[in-house]
Parts: structure tokens; C-alpha cells; sequence
């Protein structure tokens, strides 16, 4: 009977210390994700795009990026890579800086039919998508 008992006390003792480590976790976890939400809004980086130049830089990332954006120093491509190196397309920063009146309505007809090197998107793209992208590439 006197062996019974310790067994019994280890038991509860188990229980306790279980019971105590979930109380304490209440108390914890909803602290350390507070701090930790607290500290990722606050270091997130505000975007200054217009939802209209939010949706075209997700479609030029979709659609574009492959050619007109460079990978050179990316870890993930390897440097044998012909996407390692210079981009396939020109690279379209600045495409409307000190551009004439009719360039947007060029890079329209360039993204609706394409080039001989470059696929057209107008089976793609709406005519809003295109809108879209275009007032991206301002940004650039």
C-alpha cells in the first residue's frame, strides 16, 4: 500500500505540471503572436501603387516578368541559366519617361499583337487587364 502511493503522487504531480504548462501557454502564445503581428505591420512596406497599378503589376509579374524583368544575382537560377543573364525583351523601366503623347496607345498595340519575338496578349488580356498593365508601366 505505501508503494501505491508515490505512484499516485508522480501521477498527479505529471498532471499538474501538464496543467500548468497549458495555463501558461494560454497566457503566452496570444502575447508573443500580438508582438509579433504588431511588429510585422508595422515594418511592412507601404505601397504606394493605386489598386488599378496594383492589379497591372500582378499581371506584368504573371505575364511579363519572365522576359522584361533581369535575374542576374538571384541565388534560386542558377548561372549557366540563359535566364541568369540579360532579359529576353528590353527591359521596360522608364518606358514612359519623356515619352510622346501616343506612347501608351504604342505599348498597347504592342501588348495586344505582339512582335515577332514577343507573343500578343490579346486572347489573354482584357481590355481593363490591359489598362491595368499599362498604368503599371508608368510606374516604372
Amino acid at each position: 500500500m505505501t508503494e501505491a502511493r508515490p505512484s499516485r503522487n508522480r501521477a498527479w504531480l505529471k498532471l499538474s505540471f501538464r496543467s500548468l504548462m497549458l495555463l501558461g501557454s494560454w497566457i503566452v502564445f496570444p502575447v508573443v503572436l500580438s508582438a509579433q503581428s504588431q511588429r510585422t505591420s508595422s515594418s511592412a512596406p507601404v505601397s504606394t501603387l493605386n489598386e488599378q497599378q496594383r492589379k497591372g503589376e500582378g499581371l506584368f509579374f504573371q505575364n511579363c516578368s519572365f522576359c522584361h524583368l533581369q535575374r542576374k544575382g538571384d541565388p534560386k537560377i542558377p548561372a549557366a541559366s540563359p535566364a541568369a543573364g540579360p532579359t529576353r525583351g528590353p527591359v521596360l523601366s522608364g518606358v514612359f519617361r519623356g515619352a510622346a503623347p501616343n506612347r501608351e496607345e504604342i505599348v498597347r498595340q504592342f501588348v495586344l499583337h505582339g512582335t515577332e519575338k514577343m507573343p500578343g496578349f490579346r486572347y489573354a488580356l482584357e481590355p481593363e487587364e490591359i489598362d491595368d498593365l499599362v498604368a503599371y508601366l508608368k510606374t516604372l
